[in-house]
C-alpha cells in the first residue's frame, strides 16, 4: 500500500517532465512531487521529482537493506539513470554510462621463502669476582692495615659513637591575610528608563500551491504532496 504512494507520485510527474535541457539554475528548481511513508516494522521509503528532470526514489526494508535509483538530464539532453542497492553486500550502483572496473589482475603464486637454520649457542660462563676481605678487629685499623699500637695494653682504639648533629626544624612562613575590598553598591538613577533588546521578527513561511495528503497511524504514516501547475 505505502508503496503505491511513491509510484503514483513518481509517474504523475515523469510522464509530463520533458526531456529537455533546463535554462534556469538547477539550486532554484521547484519540487513537484514528494512522497514518503514509515510503516510499525521499520520499512520506510521516500521519492521525489523536480522540474529540471531530476527523480529519486528509495526504500529500505525491515532489516536496514536499501535499494533505490536515481536519474537525471545530461547536458546532451539524455536522461541519465542509476539504480543501486546497499545493505549486508556493501553499496553496488549500476547505470548505463557509468565506468566499469577493471578486472582484477591474476594473483601472483607465492614465492619459497629462505627459512635459516638455528645456529648453535654455546652457554657463556660469567666472571664472579671473589668478594674481597677486609680485616676487621684485632690489630688491623679500619683500612685494614697492621696498626703496632694495639699492642700497647694502654691503647684504647676510638670506637665511640659520634651522633650526627640535628636537623633544623622547619619553620612556617606567616600566610598573608586576605583583605577584601570593598563593592560599590549599584544605585539606580531616578528616571531610569529599561531598555530591552527588540525580538526576532516572526519567520516569513512559504506555503507552495498545490495538494497535500498526511495519513497517521498508530505505528506509522504515509505523506504526499503534488504542486500545482
Amino acid at each position: 500500500m505505502y508503496t503505491n504512494v511513491l509510484l503514483v507520485a513518481t509517474a504523475l510527474v515523469a510522464s509530463s517532465v520533458a526531456q529537455e535541457q533546463y535554462r534556469r539554475d538547477p539550486q532554484t528548481a521547484a519540487i513537484l512531487t514528494d512522497a514518503r511513508y514509515l510503516q510499525g516494522d521499520g520499512t520506510f521509503g521516500a521519492a521525489y521529482t523536480q522540474e529540471d528532470g531530476v527523480q529519486f526514489k528509495e526504500e529500505t526494508d525491515a532489516e536496514g537493506n536499501r535499494r533505490g535509483a536515481y536519474s537525471y538530464v545530461d547536458p546532451s539532453g539524455v536522461r541519465r539513470t542509476v539504480s543501486y542497492t546497499a545493505g549486508k553486500n556493501g553499496f553496488q550502483a549500476s547505470g548505463d554510462h557509468l565506468p566499469q572496473a577493471p578486472a582484477a589482475p591474476p594473483a601472483a603464486a607465492p614465492q619459497p621463502q629462505y627459512q635459516p637454520q638455528p645456529q648453535y649457542q654455546p652457554p657463556q660462563q660469567q666472571y664472579q669476582p671473589a668478594p674481597a676481605s677486609h680485616a676487621s678487629g684485632g690489630a688491623y685499623d679500619e683500612t685494614g692495615e697492621y696498626d703496632p699500637r694495639y699492642n700497647d695494653p694502654a691503647f684504647q682504639p676510638n670506637t665511640g659513637y659520634r651522633p650526627q648533629p640535628a636537623a633544623p626544624q622547619y619553620q612556617p612562613q606567616p600566610q598573608p591575610q586576605y583583605q577584601p575590598q570593598p563593592q560599590q553598591q549599584y544605585q539606580p538613577s531616578p528616571n531610569a528608563i529599561p531598555q530591552y533588546n527588540p525580538t526576532t521578527p516572526p519567520p516569513h513561511r512559504f506555503f507552495p500551491p498545490g495538494k497535500l495528503d498526511l495519513n497517521r497511524t498508530p505505528d506509522g504514516f504515509s505523506y504526499s504532496f503534488s504542486k500545482s501547475r
